[in-house]
């Protein structure tokens, strides 16, 4: 470990310690990669010094699993600091969360590969991450303006920031919640509402979008009760993603839905929870099975996923690599699902 003057700090160290401003706000977390504006950044805070690792690294001009760490990373940090009701700065978050949301408009696929990572220790702060991926990609689609897609980026990935306020007894409970422990769950809308108007540089509407992603287009979510276009558009498209990325993990109660079965359950649920149209966005704009997926067929074969996006991706064309019982396969043969009903994707390996 080295401490360093701001002018012998260079983009690719790896901080060593959270940099820690004067009035005990958080503003970068240990283990963050330093990148040429977060120099500048330090230095109009008046930063005098930072730690650094020895060993820094090589910055690559853009590296997708790096900046979908970064937004985990920085994510649990102001959770964390939350719940413990420690000071923080959002710096950090917002410039990845903006780096991830020129990358996205530039290619939506590009971080398609990574959602779906699951550990249950981490949940909230990856499901966080991926709600803000899906979120933009349908934005993207819906050609909403620059600034409304950062602004819905910034309450997606905040939307369950709420949840720092819940007993960790109730949100990592391993049984159904009773009546009483859901109606505290549920006050994590408005927990969320009231910590957001609390961040500087974030805005009364991200707020409200953040309060509203459990409201439902018939009127019967929460915490208001408020149905259709009463629902801020942001709060919309969030409840869709949030939905479709929870219902494709491992939780301690339930096991998860394939893709297809959780966008299938989505379509059936179309015309009372969801606004339709952005529905029909949403599973149009993502991967369903993203390309290069290694999946599990019914058939016991293994296979591929090719590129495909949309409802093309609710049952693509694969191509076979192995079998999981039986004899290698030495060339790899396609199989389009759409023209073999009977075949099925039954687990996702990698």
């Amino acid at each position: 470990m080295q401490k360093l003057s701001l002018d012998e700090v260079k983009a690719g160290m790896i901080l060593a310690k959270d940099v820690v401003l004067k009035d005990g706000r958080i503003l970068l977390l240990k283990g963050f990669t330093i990148k040429p504006r977060y120099i500048s950044k330090l230095k109009s805070y008046d930063v005098p010094y930072i730690y650094v690792e020895k060993d820094g690294v090589e910055l690559e001009e853009f590296n997708e699993d790096r900046v979908y760490g970064d937004a985990f990373s920085s994510i649990k940090g102001i959770m964390e600091c939350i719940r413990n009701d420690k000071k923080y700065d959002l710096v950090q978050l917002k410039e990845t969360v903006y780096d991830m949301v020129g990358h996205i408009l530039n290619d939506d696929m590009l971080f398609m590969t990574l959602t779906g990572i699951r550990d249950i220790d981490n949940y909230t702060f990856l499901h966080s991450v991926d709600v803000c991926i899906y979120s933009v990609i349908t934005a993207k689609a819906m050609n909403l303006q620059y600034d409304e897609i950062h602004e819905l980026a910034m309450a997606a990935i905040l939307h369950d920031v709420g949840k720092c306020k819940i007993p960790i007894s109730i949100l990592n409970k391993p049984g159904k919640l009773t009546d009483e422990e859901f109606e505290i769950m549920k006050r994590h809308s408005l927990y969320g509402y009231e910590i957001a108007r609390q961040m500087p540089g974030v805005s009364e509407k991200t707020a409200r979008i953040i309060s509203q992603h459990h409201e439902k287009w018939d009127g019967t979510g929460y915490p208001a009760g408020l149905k259709n276009y009463d629902i801020e558009l942001g709060a919309r498209i969030i409840s869709i993603a949030d939905v479709y990325d929870a219902l494709t993990a491992d939780r301690i109660y339930r096991k998860r839905f394939m893709p297809h079965e959780a966008a299938e359950y989505l379509m059936a649920d179309n015309e009372s929870q969801f606004d339709s149209e952005i529905m029909k966005t949403f599973i149009n704009s993502i991967a369903i099975y993203p390309k290069d997926v290694v999946v599990l067929l019914n058939t016991g074969e293994v296979a591929r996923v090719l590129p495909s996006k949309g409802m093309a991706s609710l049952r693509p064309k694969v191509s076979v690599i192995t079998k999981k019982d039986g004899p290698p396969v030495f060339t790899p043969y396609e199989i389009d699902l759409r023209e073999n009903p009977t075949i099925f994707v039954t687990d996702i390996i990698s």
